[in-house]
């Protein structure tokens, strides 16, 4: 439940709570640490997602997985726990790294392309974007065969779709308009 509300609103406070207590880089950390654990784990999703497991063998659990845990970590793990927002836990942990990065004046742009990206072509995609936003950008480039040519482009909500597929299936679109326009 990455996009829910309540994960926006637990994750919120507790990284208002430990930009407060300067704690926020600790809890970021953990938040990592507990959102990659949660999406690897299909098993430990399906106990924190599970009605019939109580909030207090949920709180055990949590506690025991993330043990490494700093104290802000630990105590967002209980009030989660408490309050059966087990199963929003993964959205919870994904929304207060983006609030970490936003804090911290920092924006992920994702550059999918059929092919690993160029030193070259990286630092030209970066100044691009960095013109696009007053914050500190990072570029990700994940390599999709299917795009087949050109890339896509993700910041934030922003999508650019320059691909090959994408401009392969609106061709496809407007063929299938076209013919069934031909046929009436």
């Amino acid at each position: 439940m990455i996009g829910s509300r309540a994960a926006l609103r637990y994750a919120k406070a507790a990284v208002q709570k430990s930009i407060e207590d300067g704690t926020l880089d600790a809890l970021a950390k953990d938040m990592k640490v507990v959102y990659d654990t949660v999406q690897n784990n299909r098993d430990l999703e399906g106990v924190l997602q599970s009605p019939v497991i109580g909030a207090d063998l949920k709180h055990k659990a949590l506690q025991a997985i993330f043990a490494q845990c700093s104290h802000a970590g630990k105590n967002l793990l209980r009030l989660v726990a408490e309050n059966n927002r087990t199963y929003h836990l993964d959205g919870i942990a994904f929304k207060v790294m983006e609030l970490h990065q936003d804090h911290l004046g920092l924006v992920e742009a994702t550059a999918i392309t059929a092919v690993p990206i160029t030193p070259e072509l990286e630092q030209e995609i970066l100044t691009k974007v960095a013109s696009l936003t007053d914050k500190k950008v990072t570029l990700v480039n994940k390599v999709d065969p299917a795009v087949i040519g050109g890339f896509v482009l993700r910041l934030g909500d922003v999508e650019l779709n320059a691909s090959v597929a994408h401009q392969l299936n609106a061709l496809k679109q407007t063929l299938r308009s076209n013919a069934i326009s031909w046929q009436k």
